[in-house]
C-alpha cells in the first residue's frame, strides 16, 4: 500500500482509497429523537471508531450527558474520565466535541472504562446496549475488509 494512508475501521487497517468510496453511515440512539443534539454527539462518536466507541460511551454515561458527574464528583463528562486518575483539560467542561476527541484518544491510548463490562441484568453492559442503536445498513456488507 505504498503512497496510500491506513486508518482504521474497528480493529483491522484499512486503505484509505477504499474509505473514499464509502458513506459513513447514519447512527440512530432509539432513545432519542433525531433532532436532539445527543443524536450529533452520538454520530460525531461513530465516526470516530465506529459502534465500539459509541457502546464505551452508552455505557459510561448513558443519557450522553456533558455535565455529568459521578463517582463522588470525581468523573465527568461523557465517558466518565475520572480527575484522580487523569489530568483533565480545562476545556472538557464545556465542549461535547472536545470530549468526544479526548474520549477517543484515552480509549485507543488503552485506557480502561469500566463500564462496557458491568453486569447489568445479566448480561455485559456492552451487550445489552447494543439494541438502543440503529446504524445504516449501507455498510454492514465490508465482507474481508
Amino acid at each position: 500500500m505504498s503512497g496510500s494512508t491506513v486508518i482504521e475501521y474497528g480493529k483491522q487497517p484499512i486503505d484509505e482509497g477504499l474509505v473514499n468510496n464509502l458513506s459513513i453511515p447514519a447512527i440512530q440512539h432509539t432513545g432519542f429523537s433525531s433532532g436532539d443534539t445527543k443524536q450529533v454527539i452520538i454520530q460525531r462518536a461513530y465516526e470516530k471508531w465506529w459502534l465500539d466507541f459509541v457502546i464505551m460511551i452508552e455505557c459510561e454515561n448513558w443519557n450522553w450527558d456533558i455535565k455529568a458527574k459521578w463517582d463522588g464528583g470525581h468523573s465527568y463528562g461523557l465517558c466518565q474520565m475520572n480527575d484522580r486518575w487523569h489530568k483533565i483539560p480545562e476545556e472538557y467542561f464545556n465542549s461535547w466535541e472536545y470530549q468526544i476527541e479526548y474520549c477517543y484518544g484515552k480509549w485507543k491510548g488503552w485506557t480502561k472504562f469500566y463500564w462496557p463490562d458491568r453486569i447489568i441484568n445479566g448480561r455485559k453492559c456492552k451487550d445489552l446496549v447494543k439494541d438502543r442503536f440503529i446504524i445504516n445498513e449501507d455498510i454492514t456488507n465490508l465482507g474481508g475488509i
